[in-house]
């Protein structure tokens, strides 16, 4: 039974993760991490790795995104290994956005990929110690108004 409870808690935790971002929250998002929590994303095409360390950085993070791109993410369920107090996930994901970057600008963006995860039981819950984004594909849009 409690290996269903962990399973349980950590699916909402997932989605507690989608919803706070895309709801702009950052501080909702930073939350379901741990204090040392880290958000990785991996290099891809010329893309740069990305790395965010801490709850401060992590909610900056993430307003400073969602204050130009509105988006949704729509998540797989994660296929978790629990052990004790730790777990480890691996679920895939798409993320679509759309962000006004000027006055007759647009700019529309989707991303497609998976996330590692890696868990730990607090006395608060289960969070995300450990977070890695790699994407297979992104793709992005831009129109302009004349």
């Amino acid at each position: 039974m409690a290996r269903a409870e962990a399973m349980l808690d950590i699916i909402a935790l997932e989605a507690r993760y989608a919803r706070a971002w895309d709801s702009g929250d950052g501080n909702a998002w930073a939350d379901v991490f741990t204090g040392d929590g880290v958000f990785e994303i991996a290099a891809v095409g010329d893309r740069p790795a990305l790395k965010v360390e801490g709850r401060d950085q992590l909610s900056t993070f993430c307003l400073d995104f969602t204050s130009k791109f509105t988006g949704v993410h729509v998540p797989g369920l994660p296929l978790l290994e629990i052990d004790g107090d730790e777990a480890t996930g691996h679920l895939h994901f798409q993320f679509v956005a759309i962000g006004r970057l000027g006055t007759n600008h647009t700019m529309s963006r989707t991303a497609c990929g998976q996330y590692d995860v890696r868990y730990r039981r607090t006395e608060t819950g289960w969070r995300m110690l450990h977070r890695l984004e790699k994407a297979f594909s992104s793709a992005r849009s831009e129109f302009f108004d004349f």
